[in-house]
């Protein structure tokens, strides 16, 4: 699902977005192999006094800088007001010896015109050891490289998927058709090693790094399938490259993004033409 830097720019205008960033860049962030420290508060406890974001990486990419990292954001309009007075802000608060070994972040979902130039600006000034700007145009690209968020952040949009699901957003319309809501605790019951086996066999099927097909039986095909879902919701190192194929067409989106390494087949036709591309696929049974 492709998120717009328009769509950011109007969700930025959200009363739910100033709570909601700090989730969404967190999502964005977290690498189970170089990720060794991460806190992005979001919801209520945005209102807490520190860091928007605290981040350490092992590796860097295109986004996310390497070593320590302490990141800020908002979505207001004044977008160069807000960062210079936050850049102010963690110079007064921040010991020199630890800006020059961290770098700092700011964000905001709206377009920024005068980015680079901010940039240039402040990296002059030699304060931090690196200092990182992203926009609405920059997250737009971001998740467009990790589908997973993209399609979980598309569904909180309220915008449609093409007949994929985020597997949380599956788990969250399954638990509740009863009430109360059925809870991961409940469900596994009596099957917590059924659910180890499954999560050993995934992860031995994603180190052969090929086309692997694993089968779930259950008394119902919504049944198997939300106990993979339940399952892979317990590690998030899995679940950021997951999602759930609920019709046929949504093979299409797994095809068009190879970062998704778990598909999950919800019901008998969608499994019948699946992706053959590499990766693990779940077919579920009754």
């Amino acid at each position: 699902m492709r998120i717009t830097a328009t769509q950011l720019t109007d969700w930025a205008n959200t009363k739910p977005a100033q709570t909601d960033l700090p989730r969404l860049i967190r999502r964005l962030c977290f690498d189970a192999v170089t990720t060794r420290q991460i806190d992005f508060p979001s919801g209520d406890s945005t209102y807490k006094p520190g860091w928007d974001g605290t981040l350490y990486s092992e590796r860097s990419n295109a986004w996310i800088p390497a070593g320590a990292s302490c990141w800020e954001m908002g979505c207001d309009k004044g977008i160069t007001s807000k960062a210079n007075g936050e850049y102010q802000k963690r110079i007064k608060k921040t010991a020199e010896a630890e800006r020059l070994t961290t770098t700092f972040v700011f964000i905001t979902p709206r377009r920024w015109s005068t980015k680079s130039r901010w940039l240039t600006e402040q990296r002059a000034k030699a304060e931090w050891a690196n200092i990182l700007a992203f926009d609405a145009d920059d997250l737009e690209q971001w998740l467009e490289q990790t589908p997973a968020v993209a399609l979980q952040f598309a569904e909180e949009l309220g915008l449609s998927g093409w007949g994929v699901e985020s597997p949380e957003r599956y788990w969250q319309l399954w638990s509740q058709q009863c009430s109360p809501a059925i809870t991961p605790a409940a469900f596994f019951v009596d099957r917590i090693q059924t659910r180890d086996r499954l999560i050993e066999k995934i992860n031995e099927a994603l180190r052969q790094n090929t086309q692997s097909t694993l089968t779930v039986s259950a008394d119902s095909q919504e049944e198997a399938t939300a106990f993979v879902v339940a399952t892979l919701n317990e590690h998030p190192e899995l679940v950021s490259s997951t999602l759930v194929v609920t019709a046929p067409e949504g093979w299409r989106f797994v095809e068009a993004n190879r970062q998704l390494r778990i598909a999950i087949a919800a019901r008998t036709e969608v499994a019948s033409s699946p992706t053959l591309r590499d990766g693990v696929l779940v077919y579920c049974n009754k």
